[in-house]
């Protein structure tokens, strides 16, 4: 809970950065509106100084305005949040907690609100290392099987005067054959002829 002292100490340190004047219609707002959200004296505190520090400093002074109580709630959920992001939960010693949830529940809190400093993470280089390098430049390759091995496939056989090319026209395999002016028309004699089997005899003669 954030008391009427409390509260008339962050309208003063709001009323030194904007020059409002506080009054006690103020004090009660205030007061009534950080307490139904449950904030501390703590989060309400570096919420107002990351609303002039930060947010107003990064604005044109004609779009600059004074703090209000919803932004100091929107600001310290914020925060709070930011504090959780590396939160890690510690076990009690053994392997056994009866008391999980509430212990949990303490450790949240106690991050939350800034009293336990969350664990670092040790940063990553600025490079990744030789071995990581060799990992990365076979990402995104596809792993052949033992015995995926390449085979050429063989040319298509397509029947009758198309599987040919034309030895008249030139008209390639599966196209029609065509006139000196460029239209369409049946296969070729030539074609035709060359595009039908021979029978054994007929190539030993």
């Amino acid at each position: 809970m954030i008391s009427y002292e409390e509260a008339g100490r962050l309208l003063g340190l709001a009323a030194a950065r904007d020059q409002r004047t506080v009054g006690d219609a103020d004090l009660l707002a205030w007061h009534a509106d950080l307490n139904a959200a449950t904030l501390t004296y703590r989060d309400a505190e570096a919420a107002i100084t990351r609303f002039y520090a930060i947010e107003m400093a990064s604005l044109q002074p004609d779009q600059r305005r004074r703090v209000t109580t919803p932004d100091v709630i929107s600001i310290a959920r914020k925060i709070r949040n930011e504090r959780l992001e590396n939160f890690i939960y510690e076990p009690p010693p053994g392997d056994h907690d009866p008391h999980y949830l509430k212990r949990l529940r303490g450790q949240l809190e106690a991050t939350a609100s800034g009293n336990t400093t969350p664990p670092t993470r040790p940063a990553l280089t600025s490079s990744p290392t030789a071995p990581t390098r060799a990992l990365l430049s076979s990402v995104g390759r596809r792993i052949p099987a033992e015995d995926d091995t390449p085979t050429e496939r063989p040319p298509i056989q397509r029947p009758g005067p198309l599987g040919r090319q034309c030895p008249k026209c030139s008209a390639a395999i599966g196209r029609p054959c065509r006139t000196p002016g460029g239209k369409e028309r049946p296969p070729h004699p030539a074609r035709r002829t060359a595009s039908t089997p021979r029978h054994p005899e007929e190539e030993t003669a």
